[in-house]
């Protein structure tokens, strides 16, 4: 796929199913070391197996569970008890202990209702859910930011294979050019000085072509790892050409910057920050009010027991059935100050969430402002690039022609090869450059937009 091809796929696949729903995420997807990846099939990788999306995943699994959790005192509460076993003791009485033996068992059922709290699981609920929305936003916004990571190593790598090929493409041309002087030298037609400057061509070419091969190297490390593989992944990325023009890609860049602090899912889940802090407050306050529950308990009870009282001794054998039901208010009255610094706490937490939210929307303006002045900025360097290109393009024919008919020299031959080899560079770098930052304003703005562009295959450097 192209460079900046389909930025909409990763915000498609992207979009996060509902984190209370039961089955992970899609875990079928594996790494294939015989096919060849593009942007979309290496965002659907990155999204599969980066660590850091199944990890807030079960982060927000884990919060749905929560909710549940606070749900669970609105039902009654039913226990089991059983105690069986012997003993051996003795009760006091007027005309001595009354010894016994005894071998019991005893099953016990309770059931525990709260009927009225003043406020307290309501409070409990309210932030169990606000915190749960704020997984799920961020579980969301993380999976943006694994999109943005793998369009932007994917961006710089492709940037350093054109850098690579433009550089390969310079090597090629100093090699021809090199044997070339060296026949010229043979036969009389070229000076020595013209055949030891060839070859400092060719080193100075060969310097060049290995230092942009290990930046390929690097760039092809960093693109493993935005997509969840070892740095050493045998990963193959299908090869793109760099596109004749930037025209249709500015129009609709225009559209995703409108869509800027439209849909930040961090901004929302601050939000839902500050929702959970006023749950929590309220539950503080709640604290100071009494609860009223229902008890009831139901017991059976089957024994045996060897009995003495003086000269008075027997065995007996009994079993019996126990029942109570119980209004019971209970109500803390003072507890050192709990309640209250407590309060405090959560008045104070409450306060900050507010202040972290304000905070957040200022970070996302800027985030926004700076990736669109960025853009305008390489749109700009793109522009540059293109016109150097064209003009390097065309002192590259005029040299090359003139070469052919011996009114150019070797060396003038040369250097215009050496400037269409920079230019072609510069220009595959402001491509890069000016991919990344409109990854960066739909990034910024948290939602993205489909950018695709029209190739026009270019013709390798040489004669």
């Amino acid at each position: 796929m192209p460079i900046l091809a389909a930025f909409a796929i990763g915000q498609v696949t992207a979009k996060p199913p509902p984190p209370a729903a039961s089955a992970a995420p899609e875990t079928g997807m594996q790494f294939s070391e015989t096919k060849s990846y593009d942007l979309g099939s290496l965002i659907d990788l990155g999204l599969v197996t980066h660590p850091g999306t199944r990890a807030a995943w079960f982060q927000a699994r884990a919060a749905s569970a929560a909710v549940g959790e606070a749900k669970a005192p609105y039902f009654p509460r039913i226990s089991a008890r059983f105690e069986g076993g012997v003993d051996q003791w003795y009760t006091p009485a007027a005309n001595g202990p009354d010894n016994f033996h005894r071998t019991q068992a005893t099953t016990i059922l309770s059931l525990e209702y709260l009927l009225l709290d003043f406020g307290r699981r309501a409070a409990d609920v309210r932030r169990s859910i606000a915190l749960f929305d704020a997984s799920g936003l961020l579980y969301e916004r993380k999976l943006q930011r694994v999109v943005f990571d793998v369009q932007r190593c994917y961006f710089a790598h492709e940037a350093a294979r054109w850098k690579s090929e433009a550089a390969a493409a310079l090597l090629e041309v100093a090699r021809v050019l090199s044997k070339t002087v060296k026949k010229e030298t043979e036969t009389g037609l070229a000076a020595t000085p013209e055949l030891l400057a060839a070859r400092k061509k060719v080193l100075e070419a060969e310097f060049v072509a290995e230092s942009e091969n290990a930046l390929v190297r690097t760039t092809l490390g960093d693109l493993c790892v935005a997509a969840g593989l070892p740095a050493n992944a045998p990963l193959r990325i299908t090869k793109s050409e760099i596109p004749s023009s930037t025209k249709d890609l500015r129009e609709q860049a225009g559209k995703l910057i409108e869509k800027a602090l439209v849909a930040r899912p961090d901004l929302a889940a601050r939000a839902a920050d500050v929702r959970a802090s006023e749950a929590a407050t309220s539950r503080a306050s709640a604290d100071f009010m009494p609860e009223v529950r229902l008890e009831g308990k139901y017991g059976y009870s089957a024994f045996g027991y060897n009995a003495q009282d003086g000269s008075t001794k027997g065995s007996y054998a009994e079993d019996l059935s126990g029942y109570g039901g119980f209004l019971v208010a209970s109500w803390d009255l003072f507890d050192g100050f709990e309640r209250i610094q407590k309060k405090r706490r959560r008045q104070d937490e409450e306060k900050a969430a507010r202040e972290e939210l304000g905070q957040a929307r200022l970070d996302a303006t800027r985030d926004v402002w700076t990736s669109y002045q960025e853009t305008l900025s390489a749109a700009r360097r793109v522009d540059y690039a293109e016109g150097f290109v064209a003009s390097a393009k065309e002192n590259f024919d005029a040299i090359g022609s003139g070469y052919d008919h011996g009114l150019a020299t070797v060396a003038e031959f040369s250097e215009a090869a050496g400037q269409l080899a920079l230019a072609r560079s510069m220009r595959a770098g402001a491509l890069a450059d000016y991919s990344i930052s409109l990854a960066a304003v739909a990034f910024a703005a948290g939602d993205g937009i489909p950018i695709i562009r029209q190739v026009v295959k270019e013709p390798r450097l040489g004669r």
